[in-house]
């Protein structure tokens, strides 16, 4: 009897242990054209620093991770469909989004800015009503990422404030709208942008006004997780605990950025 109890514990605990220890990992990129390394969008910035950010937390649960890469866009469906188990895409916290996954503790801080070319930046410099802010574009066309709460939120006030938008996949296609004179502006996720900008000549865009934090634009940034897998939230919570607690997580950060994420 001691020995059945004994196996029907193992047997109990030991398959979802064992369905755990392979985990499918979905990442964001900024751009679909293969890099050098032949994957999609960018080597380095934000999307490495994702990269290894999700490779530490699965060594400390010891699970097995197998990568894809796509745009914004695609993250959320394919952790909402479980296609993905973890999704890293720069993900804000809400409502929305809690119907459709779960989300871990978080594990940065987020805001979004307007960026235009140095041309528009200077030619809406001298705003009459002071510093250009996202309040006062009146009559311009912005370009945005579809499905992201910088859409969400424009769509709520292209009316009011006369704003066309243009919806973009990715965050490269949003810089190329502004080269190509197809877009004034751009309202993007800041880090996200510094980090593109990076690889950009030197003056070609600026960023203009303040960054936004509030109306849903900005705050604390967490990795989306399936719904119905109750040992998982738990176990990405503890990993990111502990690698925040022995200094794991600063690490990373500054292997990547010369700021704090914070």
């Amino acid at each position: 009897m001691r020995f059945l109890a004994f196996f029907l514990l193992c047997f109990s605990f030991c398959l979802p242990l064992a369905h755990a220890l392979e985990l499918r990992v979905a990442l964001g990129v900024q751009d679909l054209v293969p890099n050098a390394a032949g994957k999609p969008g960018e080597t380095g910035g934000l999307v490495a620093f994702n990269e290894d950010l999700a490779r530490e937390i699965c060594r400390r649960m010891n699970a097995h991770c197998r990568f894809s890469y796509g745009i914004f866009a695609s993250i959320l469906p394919d952790v909402e469909a479980h296609r993905a188990d973890l999704g890293f895409g720069n993900f804000l916290r809400t409502p929305e989004r809690e119907r459709r996954v779960d989300f871990s503790d978080s594990i940065w801080r987020s805001s979004s800015r307007l960026l235009a070319t140095a041309a528009t930046a200077r030619r809406y410099a001298d705003h009459p009503e002071g510093e250009m802010t996202l309040d006062k574009l009146r009559g311009v066309r912005v370009a945005v990422i579809a499905d992201t709460q910088q859409a969400i939120y424009l769509r709520s006030v292209a009316a009011e404030q006369q704003l066309s938008l243009v919806e973009a996949k990715t965050m490269a296609d949003t810089l190329r709208l502004l080269r190509d004179g197809k877009a004034d502006f751009s309202l993007l996720t800041m880090l996200s942008a510094f980090v593109m900008l990076s690889r950009e000549t030197p003056g070609a865009f600026e960023f203009v006004g303040p960054a936004i934090a509030e109306r849903d634009l900005g705050g604390t940034v967490h990795i989306a997780l399936t719904k119905g897998n109750a040992a998982l939230r738990p176990a990405v919570n503890r990993a990111i605990a502990a690698m925040r607690a022995d200094g794991t997580w600063l690490r990373i950060v500054r292997r990547h950025f010369p700021f704090n994420l914070d």
